[in-house]
């Protein structure tokens, strides 16, 4: 018997729904919330009965009966650093994400609303690879200055079941293999799985790795300290400014790189250098992780929006080929990842954990 899965996934101006029977998706929906609708409430937490009654509403329009579910399973929120793997959604979960504990995210609702649908039914309900997903090394902490330390973030949801996908075609667990995986989006990130841990990755947002066609990425120090101590430059809002409005966007007013690709193509030099520069930092960050990794590498996978683009895709495959197998997976496939998390969870193939916010994460 097959079972039927519900997957919500949360994000800052969309809510996804997706129906799964066992790995096959028979349903799915993005729910697009306006900015207007959004700014009627005055945080992520206020939006949560109102993308509820979206949701309730859209499955009852498409006469989904929650009764004959198996389980529900949501996007994990913005949880405290720990292990990667399926989470049954406990009180400290819920409480976390309530109060936005760690940070104020739209995947906080993820936890809340996959137990709205859940408990009227008594279905099992659960959280997969949540975004703060922290198994570094211990030399991944570094940054070369006492005071900080690197962080862990990245695309993990989409980044582990990429891992399973190459795992797959290679014939092999993935507690078995030495992977690396890059998430080309408005964000990019690049990621050392060793047997099917995440010991290391680029945290794109935070200033670190390949800049991409919203964010700045690794900036030179000194640099960076001149210009945020210049007069002019005081009131500025530099989280935003390096993680909205920075990389591709900051050089050509845009971050679609469809649209940055015709310009090269017409013989705009600025674009074509940018392409080429953003896939020679990807391509430098993969060459650097394959080293940490003693250059044992069976595969790399390359995901996300951009790994559409032939042009970026040929570019890295011509630097990378050398280290490893290329696979393309093209798009996200964060919705695989919650229900094949949920199958294996109800299958009793993976350890269900259990979250808990006064854990000390080793």
């Amino acid at each position: 018997m097959s079972r039927k899965i519900l997957c919500i996934n949360p994000g800052s101006t969309s809510t996804r729904i997706a129906v799964f029977e066992d790995t096959t998706p028979v349903f799915m929906k993005n729910l697009n919330h306006s900015n207007e609708e959004l700014e009627a409430f005055k945080d992520v937490q206020g939006q949560l009965t109102y993308r509820f009654l979206s949701i309730q509403s859209l499955l009852a329009e498409h006469k989904f009966d929650l009764s004959e579910f198996h389980a529900v399973v949501g996007r994990g929120g913005a949880l405290r650093p720990m292990g990667g793997g399926i989470f049954e959604i406990s009180e400290d979960m819920l409480h976390d994400c309530r109060t936005s504990r760690y940070s104020e995210h739209p995947s906080n609702l993820g936890c809340q609303l996959a137990k709205r649908f859940a408990d009227p039914y008594h279905l099992p309900c659960f959280v997969v690879d949540p975004p703060l997903i922290d198994e570094f090394a211990p030399a991944s902490r570094l940054s070369g200055f006492a005071p900080i330390r690197r962080i862990s973030a990245f695309h993990a949801l989409n980044e582990k079941i990429v891992a399973r996908f190459m795992a797959e075609e290679l014939g092999k667990p993935v507690t078995e293999l030495q992977l690396i995986t890059v998430h080309l989006g408005s964000g990019i990130s690049v990621t050392a799985q060793k047997k099917g841990m995440c010991i290391d990755n680029t945290f794109g947002s935070g200033g670190d790795g390949p800049f991409s066609p919203e964010r700045a990425g690794r900036m030179p120090g000194l640099e960076l300290l001149r210009m945020m101590n210049r007069p002019d430059r005081q009131n500025m809002v530099w989280k935003k400014m390096f993680s909205k409005q920075s990389g591709l966007f900051s050089y050509l007013g845009t971050n679609d790189v469809q649209k940055i690709t015709k310009q090269m193509e017409a013989g705009n030099a600025l674009a074509k250098a940018l392409l080429d520069g953003m896939a020679y930092m990807i391509s430098r960050e993969i060459a650097a992780y394959a080293a940490g990794m003693d250059w044992n590498i069976d595969a790399i996978g390359i995901t996300g929006a951009i790994a559409r683009s032939e042009y970026i895709t040929g570019f890295l495959k011509r630097q990378i080929s050398f280290i490893a197998p290329v696979f393309l997976y093209p798009g996200e496939f964060e919705m695989e990842g919650l229900a094949r998390g949920g199958l294996r969870a109800l299958n009793q193939e993976e350890e269900i954990k259990i979250y808990s916010s006064s854990e000390e994460h080793v």
